[in-house]
């Protein structure tokens, strides 16, 4: 009899009180004999200190229940035979060759030849067993050829173990040779856990209470809550837990994840198209998986489609995947107006913060597909498959492109799958701007005039003519332009301006907001431009950095790309020294570089009917913002000696205390920041003083 009981084990019962706080003050009142529990926290107490009317509780519960013992052994045995009986109909059923009948009669014979030995050795026991196991595995006891085939080896020698043999044993004694079938095991609805209604109602209900409960959480709570219902192993919940949900997989998700569960498994027998009832209600749009390798180079192409009308755009950029995804949404809003949602997967260049922040101050919707669901924006990789069928005969010199076996995908894989498989890159002997031609032709002109059965036989651009709904437009193409520039990051406003990328960015209304923390903007066409926001999205300014002004950051990576072949070309043994030379003196290799070109690309405004937001006004306020930053004070020589002798002499001045404008005092200290000058004052030093140290 149990002598040891815990508070909670005793709050309610007869005598006790109703909860276990009860039960530990009582226990204190009274002085109960108690000890720490040898597992677990807290304390259990003896039944000898509990009241009389618990004691005589607790001992009627523990009395052996009136058995029939030869009726219960009768009855068990009666169970066993029909069982066996049942399970030689089983196994005669089996075809004569069928694998589960070899393996079993395999299995018979180990269990008849184990029993041999050990009756021949005197060896009843589990000894026994593991000698004879011992022999298969040296050999002493052959195998016939037959069933050799069919028992477990491992690299042509017997592996039986002596636990494996017990196992079998139980099997054969409870179900003859069918229990030595690999269909042996737990029927279906026979699980300790499927025969006690009240155990499985109970395991079920915690599933779905609770759905990370781990099996032998599970257990512990049964054994402590209902310790009536404490009947099975934690492996045994376990298989059960696991085969409950995957039989009822759909209420399961239903029940413990039901947006999921909406998203996933709700019937959508009908179309993606029929909740839309307006143009630009919804778009969806993805980037071909494959990219496309032309003749200047790499590239990606991005699509956009409007489930309404199915028009259909493509971009092709060579930029990053985020600017491309941006440039495709651009080409899309001006040309169709403004979206109220746009569906995306969840790929990096879709969430991020410039597209996403895009979409957020124009006031957009965006709705992202579950992970691996692709077919949620089934729409648009359609469509892609559509238009690589379609462009396909107007790719000139068009040929499959993997390095490591490109016969044989050319050989098996037509260009639609290619082009919808990310490991792939498509080669096509033509730049980008005329696959982009291509693009917006086949688009315009061949799928966009076509008739769609979708479309109750209409065009693309017959449904989206005919629409007499509003359409709501971006007047300010230039606040788009704004919205769409990079985000810097932010900065802090110091006594110097904003400091970025190693130069001073400054503007007289920074003035005073200087300890203010700013969010930035970066012009693409100009390098010495930021644009200003504070973190509330209102715009403040353009700063300038007048080192940098006028040079667009394409501009700056074309230059520095140029005088690093130029030089690797000459003493590619310095090469370190060159990137550290090329960093020092940016501005200046920009300055040759942009005058070499001479090449400036202007983006005239298309007019167009107003949809504005609080991010679209202050980015029109950026866009209209005229330059405040001083021009540069006097118009000097190119050679960068002259331009560091004229700055020292300022700086000179002013450090006596003379009188200087204030123009040459911001030019002076932009300039002293500038790697220019440090480059400059670090090749004098080195060789020799010229007119600056000579004044």
């Amino acid at each position: 009899m149990k002598e040891w009981f815990t508070a909670r084990e005793l709050a309610g019962l007869p005598g006790m009180p109703g909860t276990e706080r009860g039960v530990l003050k009582a226990a204190k009142r009274e002085n109960w004999r108690s000890r720490k529990r040898p597992k677990g926290k807290g304390r259990e107490y003896h039944i000898q200190s509990l009241p009389e009317t618990t004691r005589t509780h607790l001992a009627l519960q523990c009395l052996p229940q009136p058995v029939a013992v030869e009726e219960t052994r009768e009855a068990a045995l009666e169970a066993r035979r029909r069982r066996k009986e049942q399970g030689l109909a089983q196994f005669n059923a089996l075809p004569s060759g069928h694998p589960k009948r070899l393996r079993a009669k395999a299995r018979q014979w180990v269990l008849q030849a184990c029993d041999a030995f050990q009756q021949q050795a005197g060896m009843p026991g589990r000894r026994g067993v593991e000698l004879f196991c011992q022999a298969l595995i040296s050999g002493e006891v052959t195998i016939p050829e037959p069933h050799r085939l069919w028992l477990p080896q491992r690299h042509g020698v017997s592996s039986l173990d002596a636990a494996t043999i017990y196992r079998w044993r139980k099997r054969f004694d409870e179900q003859g040779l069918w229990g030595l079938t690999d269909g042996y095991g737990n029927r279906k609805g026979q699980s300790i856990i499927e025969r006690h209604e009240p155990l499985k109602r109970l395991v079920i209900g915690a599933m779905l209470d609770q759905p990370h409960i781990t099996p032998a959480k599970l257990k512990q709570y049964i054994a402590i809550r209902h310790p009536e219902l404490d009947l099975a192993s934690v492996k045994s919940i376990e298989r059960y837990m696991k085969r409950w949900q995957q039989e009822n997989a759909q209420i399961w998700e239903f029940l413990t994840h039901p947006d999921r569960w909406k998203n996933v498994r709700m019937a959508a027998f009908g179309s993606h198209h029929e909740h839309i009832e307006r143009l630009n209600q919804l778009w969806e749009m993805d980037s071909t998986p494959a990219d496309w390798m032309l003749k200047d180079g790499r590239h990606v192409v991005v699509g956009v489609i409007d489930l309404y009308s199915r028009r259909l755009k493509f971009r092709v950029s060579k930029t990053s995947k985020a600017e491309a995804v941006c440039l495709a949404f651009r080409d899309a809003v001006l040309a169709w107006g403004v979206p109220e949602a746009v569906r995306t997967d969840n790929g990096m260049e879709y969430v991020s913060e410039r597209f996403a922040g895009l979409l957020r101050d124009l006031d957009i919707e965006q709705i992202l597909c579950l992970p691996f669901a692709s077919e949620q924006k089934g729409t648009i990789e359609r469509h892609m498959r559509t238009m690589s069928h379609g462009i396909l005969d107007l790719l000139p010199g068009f040929i499959g492109h993997n390095v490591s076996d490109r016969k044989r995908i050319e050989a098996r894989k037509s260009f639609a799958e290619r082009v919808m498989n990310p490991d792939e890159v498509i080669e096509a002997e033509l730049e980008a701007k005329d696959l982009q031609k291509i693009l917006d032709d086949w688009c315009e002109y061949v799928y966009g005039r076509s008739p769609h059965q979708g479309l109750d036989g209409r065009s693309p651009w017959d449904v989206a003519a005919s629409y007499t709904g509003p359409i709501r437009r971006i007047e300010d193409e230039r606040a788009l332009d704004c919205l769409l520039m990079e985000p810097a990051g932010t900065r802090t406003i110091g006594k110097k301006g904003i400091r970025y990328e190693h130069y001073d960015y400054i503007a007289p209304e920074l003035a005073p907001r200087i300890g203010e923390t700013v969010s930035l903007r970066l012009d693409p066409d100009d390098a010495g431009t930021l644009y200003v926001y504070s973190l509330d999205g209102e715009f403040l300014c353009k700063a300038k950095a007048p080192e940098l002004t006028g040079i667009s950051r394409a501009e700056i990576a074309a230059a520095a790309h140029a005088e690093q072949k130029a030089f690797t070309k000459r003493q590619s043994r310095e090469y370190s020294a060159f990137k550290r030379e090329i960093k020092e003196n940016l501005a200046e290799v920009v300055l040759r570089h942009a005058i070499e070109q001479g090449e400036n690309v202007t983006v005239l405004p298309k007019p167009a009917e107003t949809h504005t937001t609080p991010a679209l006004e202050q980015a029109g306020q950026a866009a209209r913002a005229e330059t405040t930053a001083p021009a540069r004070v006097v118009s000097m020589s190119d050679d960068p000696g002259e331009r560091y002798e004229y700055w020292v002499r300022i700086g000179r001045r002013i450090e006596r205390g003379e009188r200087v404008s204030e123009q040459e005092r911001r030019g002076w200290e932009a300039y002293r920041n500038s790697p220019d000058y440090k480059a400059m004052k670090r090749l004098y030093e080195d060789f020799g003083p010229g007119v600056a140290e000579a004044e």
